[in-house]
């Protein structure tokens, strides 16, 4: 939705939690608010209240690109209003980066919850996943919080979709990321990061919740499966 009216009346209706965690990271999926809106917006209240920049990691959807890019632009439009940019020291594409759904449907959800929070977007293509590690732990010891987004089983029967879903999920559970590919999740390559950090830093991820397209649309051919994770130090 591009009307302010139309973001909170969605956003207004979703459940609030008061949830006595501070993460600061997150894995949440990326498909419009209708599907996976309300997943989203559960798994973003898990995150520290406090936070004042977020890091969007996510994958190209519309555009071909070989390792990462970020933005300079200064600011990003929400019609809750804009959110300040925090360039990462990469290459630069703005274009591209403004025309990624992946990022776009996590801004008013940050705005409307993280209203002082700045963002640094970054979208990856062809990457070894050991690299995207490697900027989630630069971040992360910055104060940064990770937003990882991906979306898991896509277009298949929901029978295979159940089966997929389950699979992967016990894989990010036990922080295991082998055989992890976009066949499960097409950001597989940031959920591989969040489970390397994890690993190396002796914390877990724990799933928020989970539905699939079917549940939304009553299409069993024809599924997509969508679940929200969050890190805990404990």
């Amino acid at each position: 939705p591009s009307e302010k009216s139309d973001i909170l009346n969605i956003l207004n209706n979703y459940k609030r939690f008061n949830f006595d965690i501070k993460s600061r990271l997150i894995i949440v999926p990326h498909a419009g608010y209708e599907f996976s809106g309300e997943t989203a917006f559960k798994t973003y209240q898990y995150s520290d209240k406090n936070i004042s920049n977020i890091t969007i990691i996510s994958p190209a959807q519309y555009s071909k690109i070989y390792g990462h890019i970020s933005c300079n632009a200064k600011n990003f439009h929400t019609p809750l209003g804009n959110i300040e940019i925090i360039p990462y020291e990469s290459e630069y594409n703005n274009d591209i980066i403004s025309k990624e759904s992946s990022i776009g449907t996590q801004l008013p959800i940050i705005k409307y919850l993280f209203p002082k929070a700045n963002i640094t977007p970054i979208i990856y293509g062809c990457e070894d996943y050991l690299t995207i590690y490697s900027i989630i732990e630069k971040q992360y010891k910055t104060g940064s919080a990770i937003v990882v987004t991906s979306n898991l089983s896509r277009f298949v029967p929901i029978r295979e979709s159940l089966k997929l879903d389950n699979h992967i999920s016990r894989k990010i559970d036990n922080l295991d990321t082998k055989d992890i590919d976009t066949e499960l999740a097409d950001g597989a390559i940031g959920i591989c990061a969040a489970i390397e950090f994890c690993k190396q830093n002796k914390f877990k991820l724990i799933q928020s919740t989970y539905n699939n397209s079917s549940e939304i649309n009553g299409d069993t051919s024809n599924v997509v499966g969508y679940g929200g994770w969050y890190l805990t130090t404990q």
